[in-house]
């Protein structure tokens, strides 16, 4: 778990720079090379998540900047879940519906933590996407994963989700 983080702007350079550089081209902002230098290129890419992202757009790679490429990285690493699925990714699914009714609707009834995708756990899906306004298909993409990022975050500051690694340390 980080304890520290440095701001990350032209002219840094070493190991962040290039997980930044790393996480950058696997969200498709950035197409250089990965050289742990923070030069041209990777200013006009952290502008372009920036602008696509609703952080602050300066090309300055902070906090804010950080949690939210955390957050998408963390995003598109999870597999399409669907009734049928099963294992330790459907756990962390439960576990993050099962918080969000604690966190929404102060009801503690999900409890079936088992990593089975099975009808109870479709059931939770599909009231967690028409609450989020979103298709309850009962089918856990990148969108559901989206909204169940913000549950995985609840009530964290951009400072908080970076240095207590909540994407990263997965």
């Amino acid at each position: 778990m980080p304890t520290t983080f440095a701001t990350l702007q032209v002219g840094s350079t070493g190991a962040a720079v290039r997980d930044l550089q790393q996480d950058l081209t696997v969200l498709k902002y950035y197409t250089g090379a990965i050289d742990s230098v923070f030069g041209a290129k990777m200013k006009d890419a952290v502008v372009k998540f920036q602008q696509q992202s609703a952080v602050k757009v300066d090309g300055i790679v902070g906090y804010e900047t950080e949690a939210a490429i955390e957050r998408q990285v963390w995003v598109l690493k999870r597999p399409v879940l669907k009734q049928g699925s099963t294992g330790q990714e459907v756990k962390n699914l439960q576990n993050l519906l099962k918080e969000d009714l604690e966190i929404a609707h102060s009801d503690s009834s999900f409890t079936n933590i088992d990593g089975i995708f099975g009808s109870n756990t479709k059931a939770a899906v599909i009231k967690f996407q028409k609450d989020r306004h979103l298709a309850g298909d009962g089918v856990v993409g990148a969108v559901t994963w989206m909204e169940l990022s913000y549950v995985k975050s609840y009530d964290m500051s951009p400072e908080q989700i970076v240095l207590n690694g909540i994407f990263t340390n997965v």
